[in-house]
């Protein structure tokens, strides 16, 4: 059996940021440091962030309006942690570990603009740190043993077994894996912990209609109003930016913030609704639009609706649009196609669609859910069990996109490597 210092599973942002500041917060005698990874190399998400990009935090954040950014149980105990590791905290860390980056109007990237010189970054710190790595190791157990300097954790592997002074879960989220892996979850309920169900966030959405195959790869600026109904209460949700539109329903950025909502909506077997304006420059403008509309049945009195409808939006949602009202593009404007006119030019405004789902956990950026943040203190500490620290997607906090998941787990990940080092620092002075 090995017996070690600190012991992190799950080689991710998080955990890889937890080894580093473990590796730096103790002088003098170092720190043996292990890192049990069940893929073949760390780090592998990373490289998929940001489009390959890397999005590494954003400096849009407010310490003070947590909530605005994250979605929690209890977001109201964010504030704490960014306050000690926040976005200027990221860039101070990385500068230090010789890593230059970028801002694009408070969106964080490397100056390479590839995410592996994030992971590069990381992984030479650690080397440097003399920080062990075993890949392609799944821990089958983890428990709890002992007291005073006995005091530990036990650690299976299928090929060795470890006694850990300390230990990290930092073993992430079942999000893009396509064979949905909740084992950090359970390793987490083996120690006292409790879980709000891990739901796929940063996520697509399926939709109802037979209509979708005709408006796939149209991608376009558009308003999304989510509309949630049921158990007694209504919700509504906004967002707007570039739309992309799939053969089953809805994608992009707008629909990705929004998703962990409908995915929790879907899963209490509560109605969801999203509502599409197509034209959100007339947004506040309802003026506008009622004489842009007036104007164009005018002018294009007894011509065809291709030229009515022309240039307003993509042609495949137009053509969507007057399958869905009876009419072809051949039609001409007049008194009797004029209702149908109306109703094509209100769903350019209000195109309401039923959600029937979610995409799994496979196309899923982050999930919602896991370890409420109740059950950790400060210093990321478990409440449940003193001596392990829980870090990353593992806890019950997911993020907007734009930086915000990765900034989680270097906040997470500095502070719970960091904590975990000095209580050996402070055991070291107890017993030596």
């Amino acid at each position: 059996m090995q017996r070690i210092d600190i012991g992190i599973i799950g080689g991710g942002a998080s955990g890889l940021m937890a080894a580093v500041a473990a590796a730096d917060s103790v002088k003098g005698r170092p720190c043996e440091i292990i890192i049990f990874e069940k893929k073949d190399r760390v780090g592998k998400k990373l490289l998929a962030t940001g489009n390959g990009k890397c999005n590494l935090t954003n400096l849009s954040f407010s310490v003070e309006k947590p909530g605005l950014f994250y979605r929690s149980r209890n977001p109201e105990l964010l504030a704490s942690f960014f306050a000690r590791f926040g976005a200027e905290d990221t860039l101070r860390q990385f500068e230090r570990l010789g890593m230059l980056v970028t801002d694009r109007n408070g969106y964080v990237y490397p100056l390479s603009g590839q995410a592996a010189t994030v992971l590069d970054t990381l992984r030479f710190a650690l080397e440097e740190r003399k920080v062990h790595i075993v890949t392609e190791c799944r821990v089958d157990r983890a428990v709890h043993r002992g007291e005073g300097r006995n005091d530990g954790f036990y650690v299976q592997t299928p090929d060795e077994s470890y006694f850990c002074r300390r230990l990290i879960l930092s073993c992430g989220s079942a999000a893009g894996e396509k064979n949905a892996d909740l084992g950090g979850y359970e390793l987490a309920k083996g120690f006292g912990h409790t879980l709000i169900t891990p739901l796929p966030a940063l996520v697509q959405l399926r939709c109802a209609g037979n209509f979708w195959k005709g408006l796939a790869g149209v991608r376009t600026e558009a308003g999304i109003l989510l509309t949630i109904e049921g158990k007694g209460k209504k919700e509504e949700y906004e967002e707007q930016g570039e739309l992309q539109l799939t053969d089953y329903g809805i994608s992009g950025i707008p629909v990705f913030q929004l998703s962990r909502f409908a995915s929790a909506a879907l899963s209490q077997g509560r109605k969801v609704k999203a509502t599409i304006d197509f034209l959100p420059a007339f947004r506040g403008k309802d003026d506008d639009w009622q004489a842009l509309i007036k104007k164009k049945c005018r002018d294009c009195r007894q011509r065809s609706m291709e030229v009515l409808f022309n240039g307003l939006v993509n042609k495949k949602i137009i053509q969507t649009m007057w399958k869905l009202n009876g009419l072809h593009g051949e039609d001409t404007v007049s008194s009797e196609t004029f209702p149908a006119v109306e109703k094509v030019f209100f769903m350019l405004r209000n195109f309401e669609v039923t959600v029937t789902a979610s995409n799994p956990f496979a196309n899923a950026q982050v999930c919602a859910g896991g370890v409420p943040l109740t059950e950790v203190d400060s210093q990321m500490e478990s409440r449940c069990c003193p001596g392990l620290y829980l870090a990353g997607e593992l806890l019950d906090v997911d993020g907007r996109c734009g930086g915000y998941n990765l900034q989680w787990a270097w906040t997470s990940g500095y502070l719970a490597g960091q904590a975990a080092a000095l209580s050996i620092k402070t055991e070291r002075k107890k017993y030596d």
